[in-house]
């Protein structure tokens, strides 16, 4: 048995006017989503635990059945573990974003989505000029970088209060700067970015080019090294995961999965989508269960792009969904498919909410339940409904 998870980040969403009371998912035409539907079962999943904020890096160790009441200590040492980065017992990381702010307003959370080759630059400079024994920065992907503070837990660092960048779009940021003691230290270091990055050649020239400058370091997801078993030792399973962004394939080299690099792989609407499709079709020859991240649903989110949240739930439809149902068939595979969103992302909101996620379940000794689509409206007519995140891996696995 084969066992593959698609998940098309932050897919779920309000019903819009602008889509005459539907959702981007209800008017998307995906043909194989709706498919799967009318083959197998829906329902719905609370994949944050109540108490904890909405962020992709809960979201989706629940969807990989680990519990983040157990597991979760903060996004930037996830993301570190796929960097390379060893932390030690006193270390803290933290992610950092490279952001476009103006007389104290966030701007852009992704400064234009700036590309690797820019971020590398002004990663350099920011080593060079605020870098020490304790501080370092680390490049990561676009705007999704890495600092790791030495000796930073006795600080009490991790138990301040954090904003991510993409809730407070267009918001001042001076009441969303970090909070608690010693929050001057982190408060310093991303006052003290504006000065390195402002000068630099980097940012002159996205100005003249008419891009936002990625002018301001944003900090936040701060946490100490977490400790995971293997995904094997937990499901018996080997397994792989497939992903753009550090955090989901940190959590998988955490878990002992397999990290698929697949070129092309952005993050963002122009991914390479039909090569983690087949990225995933060929580790299913090595190993049993895969795990297929989307970012793009969620960043057309985040832009308010409903275009584009449409054309990227059907483009996951067509070249990820699509090849991998079509190739595992003509092969005559038994598998099970789940694909669940990990978080809503509402245009509306432009940020993450906590409510519960549709999920579809079809495949091997899944029985059909009378369902026609995948959407929001549809999973609500099921009666099948885990209020945590980790309950549904386990039954998707029925192991």
């Amino acid at each position: 048995m084969k066992y593959i998870v698609v998940v098309p980040d932050g897919a779920a969403d309000y019903p819009l006017e602008a889509l005459n009371g539907k959702t981007p998912l209800e008017v998307a035409d995906t043909p194989f989503m709706d498919k799967l539907a009318s083959q197998g079962i829906l329902g719905r999943v609370r994949t944050v635990p109540l108490g904890f904020s909405p962020s992709s890096d809960v979201a989706n160790l629940s969807l990989l059945g680990y519990d983040p009441e157990k597991y979760y200590t903060g996004r930037g040492p996830l993301e570190a573990a796929n960097l390379g980065v060893d932390l030690g017992e006193k270390d803290l990381a933290f992610r950092c974003n490279l952001i476009t702010e103006n007389n104290n307003i966030l701007l852009d959370y992704s400064a234009g989505h700036i590309t690797d080759k820019e971020a590398s630059l002004l990663i350099d400079a920011l080593n060079e000029s605020l870098g020490s024994e304790q501080i370092r920065f680390y490049l990561g992907k676009s705007y999704r970088n890495l600092m790791v503070y030495r000796e930073g837990l006795p600080l009490g660092l991790d138990k301040l209060k954090y904003w991510p960048p993409h809730d407070i779009i267009g918001k001042s940021i001076i009441p969303h700067l970090p909070k608690g003691d010693n929050a001057n230290i982190i408060i310093e270091l991303m006052n003290k970015s504006k000065e390195v990055l402002r000068a630099h050649e980097i940012n002159k020239v996205r100005i003249d080019l008419g891009e936002s400058p990625a002018n301001m370091i944003w900090l936040w997801g701060c946490g100490s090294r977490p400790s995971m078993e293997s995904f094997q030792e937990k499901f018996g399973l080997r397994g792989a995961v497939i992903s753009a962004v550090d955090l989901i394939k940190g959590i998988g080299k955490l878990a002992n999965l397999k990290v698929i690099e697949v070129e092309g792989a952005t993050g963002y609407y122009d991914t390479n989508y039909q090569g983690k499709a087949e990225g995933a079709l060929r580790a299913l020859e090595e190993v049993d269960f895969v795990f297929v991240h989307i970012e793009a649903t969620d960043e057309a989110s985040h832009n308010q792009d409903l275009r584009m949240k449409i054309i990227c739930l059907e483009r996951i439809d067509k070249f990820v969904l699509g090849t991998i149902i079509e190739k595992l068939n003509s092969k005559k595979e038994k598998f099970r498919i789940l694909v669940v969103p990990d978080h809503p992302t509402p245009i509306a909101r432009r940020t993450h909410t906590n409510e519960p996620v549709p999920f579809l379940i079809a495949g091997e000794e899944i029985e059909k339940g009378g369902f026609n689509c995948f959407s929001e409206l549809e999973a609500q007519n099921s009666n099948l409904y885990f209020d945590k995140g980790v309950q549904l891996l386990q039954y998707f696995l029925k192991r």
